[in-house]
């Protein structure tokens, strides 16, 4: 059997301007093959680097998709349906918008690829594939399983590892599909799988895609404890609040952190109150920590 697993761009690059230069490793799909049977072939194109080659035989398409680029991931599996190939979609997107993706597909994917990605592979092995899966969301990797950075070998993608600490945050923000889809909730994955990631791969620089890598500081500063030993410079996403605590921001210092990505949506604390930005705790009371 083998699985093609496909990154969209956010267009067609011949005749859009919105071109997805970040040229990133897709860890969702590195994930994914890591989750899939060893007997399985798996591949991955790089929509946004290369010619998705459609002719190619394969068993089954598999699409994860970010909302910016749901229109090409949508023109990406008619391509491959019209070959008769069962294609899947995914995503935080199509779990979002579940409606809206099973008009692309011969299934979805609802929630975290963890929990039922296993029996996907076996239906699709048995040509029995479901139109709707419905997961949990959870712990990220669970039992340690490694993403198949082999895939993203010769491809041209920025010398950085993208990794998971965490999945989800503790805020409440109204606007935020991450609070939509994890409802409210980090889920915090062992240090020592982690570590155990980091010492697999063979880069220095690391990018932890967290949603908000110091959602939970206590459970950040453990691990942060632990990760100094090995040496590395890294970066992720944050929340404000992080100022707040002197420890924290020695921690990350001396964990090799260059830097956090951090939201502001505004200055204003009535708006800032409006839309929720703050963690379940503060709600009632008059401190915002903005993320």
């Amino acid at each position: 059997m083998k699985i093609t697993f496909i990154m969209p761009n956010i267009g067609r690059q011949e005749h859009s301007l919105y071109v997805d230069e970040a040229r990133m490793e897709p860890l969702s799909l590195g994930v994914l093959a890591g989750l899939t049977p060893p007997d399985v072939e798996c591949v991955l194109y790089d929509d946004r680097m290369e010619e998705v080659p459609y002719d190619e035989p394969t068993d089954l398409v598999a699409i994860s998709i970010e909302i910016y680029a749901a229109r090409r991931a949508y023109e990406i599996a008619a391509e491959y349906r019209a070959r008769g190939v069962p294609v899947i979609l995914g995503g935080a997107h199509v779990t979002l918008f579940p409606e809206e993706g099973a008009a692309y597909a011969d299934s979805i994917y609802l929630g975290d690829a963890e929990f039922r990605w296993a029996e996907v592979v076996d239906d699709a092995r048995n040509r029995r594939l479901q139109p709707v899966y419905h997961a949990k969301v959870g712990v990220a990797q669970p039992g340690g399983v490694q993403p198949r950075r082999d895939l993203f070998k010769g491809k041209g993608y920025l010398p950085i590892t993208l990794m998971q600490f965490s999945r989800g945050c503790r805020f409440a923000c109204d606007f935020c599909a991450v609070s939509a889809y994890f409802n409210k909730t980090q889920y915090i994955r062992p240090t020592r799988e982690v570590l155990d990631e980091i010492a697999n791969q063979d880069r220095k620089y690391v990018f932890f895609v967290d949603d908000n890598f110091l959602s939970n500081q206590e459970a950040a500063k453990s691990f942060l404890r632990d990760l100094i030993p090995m040496k590395i410079r890294w970066v992720s996403q944050a929340s404000l609040d992080m100022t707040n605590d002197l420890e924290l921001m020695d921690l990350l210092a001396r964990s090799g952190c260059l830097g956090h990505v951090v939201g502001f949506e505004s200055i204003n604390p009535h708006s800032i109150k409006l839309m929720k930005k703050a963690s379940p705790n503060m709600l009632g009371s008059n401190r915002w920590d903005c993320y």
